[in-house]
C-alpha cells in the first residue's frame, strides 16, 4: 500500500509509530476542507457517489478517533488488525475501497465503522480478541458488512433530517446561497452519520444482518464460524457496565440467540 501525506492533525495522532504511519489514514483533515469546495460534485438527496462517501467517510472517522481518545501506537496490535481486516476486505463485495482499520485507545468495548472503508475497534474489545483471530475476524467483518451494505449512507440517502437543506436549494436562485446550501447539506450528512455511530446505533435488525454476513465473511476467508458467538459468550459471562460494551448494539443475549451455535 503507497502511503500517502498525513496532515499535520493526523501527524500528531499517529506521529513516532512507522506501522501508523504506513496505516496513512491520509488527506482526513485535508477532508474537512476539501469535502466542502464548491467544485465538488455533491449528489445530494438523489444519491451518493463514492467521492462523497469518502469525504464523508473520512470527516466521521476523524470524529471517532477524537471521541475515542486517539489511536493505539503499538505496531504489531495494528498490523494484526490490519493483516486481519484487509484480508476479510479482499472477499468483501467491495474489495476496491481503500480499507483502514484501527485500534481506538479507549477501553469501552465497541467497534465502529465509518463509510469509505474506516473500520474501528476499541483496545477494551481487542483485548477480548489478543489470542483469538476468528474473534477478531468476526468483529471486524460485522464493521465490514456494515459498509459493504451502506447501512449509514441509506439512511442519508433516504434523506431523513435533509429535506431542510434541500429546500434551500430549490428555493434560492443565487449561485452562492446555492453553494451555501450544499454545505450546510453535507454538514448534516456528517452530523447524521456521527449521531448514528455515537448515539443511537443501526436498529437491531440491520445488526442481526451484519452480524450474520460478518460471521459469513470470515468463513469465506477461512476463519472458524464461531469466532462472534465465542467472544458474545465471553463478554457476557464478565458481566459489567452495559454501557461500557457494545453500548450502539443490540444486547448481548440477543446477538448471541440470534447465531447459530457451531
Amino acid at each position: 500500500m503507497n502511503p500517502r501525506l498525513i496532515s499535520v492533525t493526523l501527524a500528531a495522532l499517529l506521529a513516532g509509530t512507522a506501522a501508523l504511519a504506513q496505516f496513512d489514514f491520509g488527506k482526513l483533515t485535508k477532508a474537512l476542507d476539501t469535502a466542502k469546495d464548491a467544485g465538488k460534485a455533491m449528489k445530494g438527496v438523489t444519491g451518493i457517489g463514492i467521492e462523497e462517501e469518502r469525504e464523508i467517510g473520512d470527516s466521521v472517522a476523524l470524529e471517532v478517533i477524537g471521541k475515542y481518545g486517539g489511536l493505539v501506537r503499538d505496531e504489531d496490535i495494528m498490523r494484526r488488525v490490519n493483516l486481519v481486516g484487509l484480508a476479510l476486505a479482499r472477499y468483501s463485495g467491495r474489495p476496491d475501497l481503500d480499507w483502514r482499520f484501527a485500534v481506538l485507545n479507549s477501553d469501552t468495548v465497541n467497534a465502529f465503522s465509518a463509510p469509505g472503508g474506516y473500520v474501528f475497534i476499541t483496545s477494551g474489545l481487542y483485548a477480548q480478541t489478543e489470542n483469538d483471530d476468528d474473534a477478531l475476524a468476526a468483529i471486524l467483518g460485522h464493521e465490514i458488512a456494515h459498509i459493504t451494505g451502506k447501512h449509514a449512507l441509506n439512511i442519508i440517502a433516504r434523506g431523513e433530517g435533509l429535506s431542510g437543506a434541500a429546500n434551500l436549494v430549490a428555493s434560492r436562485s443565487s449561485e452562492a446561497r446555492k453553494i451555501n446550501a450544499q454545505l450546510a447539506q453535507f454538514d448534516l450528512k456528517i452530523d447524521k452519520v456521527v449521531k448514528l455511530i455515537f448515539e443511537k446505533g443501526f436498529d437491531s435488525q440491520t445488526e442481526y444482518a451484519a452480524d450474520k454476513d460478518g460471521r459469513k465473511l470470515a468463513v469465506q476467508t477461512g476463519y472458524a464460524p464461531g469466532g462472534l458467538r465465542l467472544v458474545l459468550l465471553k463478554l457476557q459471562q464478565q458481566g459489567g457496565d452495559p454501557k461500557a460494551v457494545f453500548s450502539t448494539h443490540p444486547p448481548l443475549k440477543d446477538r448471541i440467540a440470534k447465531l447459530p451455535a457451531d
